[in-house]
Parts: structure tokens; C-alpha cells; sequence
């Protein structure tokens, strides 16, 4: 494995989307992780269920396809760990209903996404939450509309449909001041053209519907899979956002 890893380190994009995310000596050497479909998972013994004490215990917390996938998804964005989840909207939606509760201020980028937009705008103001959306090319002017209880800031560049390109360090640092969480949806670019986690933010979003769908090594085919995932920093200091810890 470290002679892989070195290899790949200096390695291509192209390369790298080969072969990351999967070990064919795992599986007899066929070269892409078979798919396993499963829900039930058996246990040796009702102390290792009991305490979880082996790696996979549900299907929908996880298989070794899925495994594959957010590795590679990983080692793309540098991210500490990747979630997956149905669609992009839920990849929105699952840090927003993380983060925000009732009393709380989140600020939006206006070049936003449109079902993020009907998302902030119907289910996060009847839970109580304050939303604002902010000009995206604001840049570190974002500080002025910072309140007291700005839990968030939610970013995303290139802008959907716009495509302004947001300076995603400069908000980023003043969030961090603040003790806000930075998010950021990358469908656009993909982590092949904009690495979030290198400019500040903490949770990088995809439509993985989209583009990794269709072009990167774990492809589906466009229309075919419908996927979200989300990347998380190292050194999220927010506590337990689900399911993440520093790399």
C-alpha cells in the first residue's frame, strides 16, 4: 500500500483516477470493487453486534463498494472521510440540519443553487432559522453581515447558472473568525479543478449525479446514479458533524 500511495503521489490525474479507490488484490484481482448489494450483515458472536466491534455492521452504513468509492473520493479532495448520501440536495442538506437550529443565522451565497435555495427558504426558516443571502463576489466584506448567532456560510464556484467565482479563502478565514462553519458546494469545478479544504473550507459538497458520475474511474454514466457526497476536514473543530474526524 505505501508503494502504491508513493506512486501515486507523483502520479496524473488520469493515473490517479485509476486507481484509486480500489485494491484488486482484494478481490482475486479483478480491477474495479464488485458491487455488493446487502442490508443484513452477520455477526460471529451478540458481543461483536452488541459493541460493533467489526468493520461493516449494516448495509446502509456501509459496504465495501461504498468504501471504495469515498476513498477515492478522498483522495481527491483531501478530505478526512467522505459520506455518501442520495442525491446533492441531501448532501446540502444533511450539514445545514447539522449545524443550524432554530434561532440561528445562516448566510448563503445568492448564486446559489436553486433547490438549496427552495431548501433554505422552506424547510430551514420554518425550523427558526435566519436566512441571508450574500452578493458572491463579497469577498472578505462578508465580515459586515456577520451577526452574533451566524452559525454557517454557505458558499459555492463557480455560481450555478452566474458562474462567479467566489474568493473562497478570503470567506473562509473571516467565517473562521467567527467561529462559523465553512461549506461549499464544488459541483461545478470537482475537486480536479478546485480543492475546497485547501482554501478554508470544512465540507465540500457534490451532485455526484453530475460530473464524477460519468468521468471519473468509478463511473455510473450520466442519468444513471443519482449520489452526494460530502468531504470533511481534517481538523473539524465543531464536534461530531456527522460522522467525521481529522485526518
Amino acid at each position: 500500500m505505501n508503494d502504491k500511495n508513493d506512486f501515486l503521489a507523483s502520479a496524473g490525474v488520469n493515473t490517479r483516477l485509476s486507481h484509486i479507490g480500489n485494491s484488486p488484490s482484494d478481490f482475486h484481482g479483478f480491477v474495479n470493487p464488485p458491487v455488493v448489494h446487502a442490508s443484513t450483515v452477520l455477526f460471529p458472536n451478540a458481543k461483536t453486534m452488541e459493541n460493533r466491534a467489526q468493520k461493516y455492521t449494516y448495509g446502509t452504513r456501509g459496504t465495501p463498494t461504498t468504501d471504495a468509492l469515498c476513498e477515492a473520493i478522498d483522495a481527491l479532495e483531501g478530505s478526512a472521510g467522505t459520506v455518501l448520501v442520495p442525491s446533492g440536495l441531501a448532501a446540502v442538506a444533511v450539514p445545514f440540519l447539522a449545524f443550524l437550529s432554530a434561532g440561528d443565522h445562516a448566510l448563503i451565497v445568492d448564486s446559489v443553487y436553486f433547490p438549496t435555495r427552495h431548501f433554505c427558504d422552506t424547510m430551514l426558516k420554518r425550523l427558526g432559522v435566519t436566512i441571508e443571502y450574500y452578493d458572491p463576489m463579497v469577498g472578505a466584506g462578508i465580515e459586515s453581515l456577520i451577526k452574533s448567532n451566524t452559525k454557517l456560510v454557505h458558499t459555492e464556484a463557480p455560481g450555478s447558472n452566474t458562474f462567479e467565482m467566489q474568493d473562497i479563502s478570503a470567506i473562509s478565514a473571516v467565517a473562521h473568525r467567527h467561529g462559523c462553519v465553512v461549506t461549499m458546494d464544488n459541483t461545478w469545478a470537482t475537486p480536479l479543478y478546485f480543492k475546497p479544504m485547501d482554501h478554508g473550507v470544512d465540507i465540500s459538497i457534490h451532485a455526484a449525479t453530475k460530473y464524477p458520475s460519468r468521468s471519473f474511474r468509478y463511473s455510473n454514466g450520466h442519468g444513471l446514479c443519482q449520489c452526494g457526497p460530502l468531504g470533511t476536514i481534517a481538523g473539524c473543530a465543531w464536534g461530531s458533524w456527522p460522522l467525521r474526524c481529522a485526518r
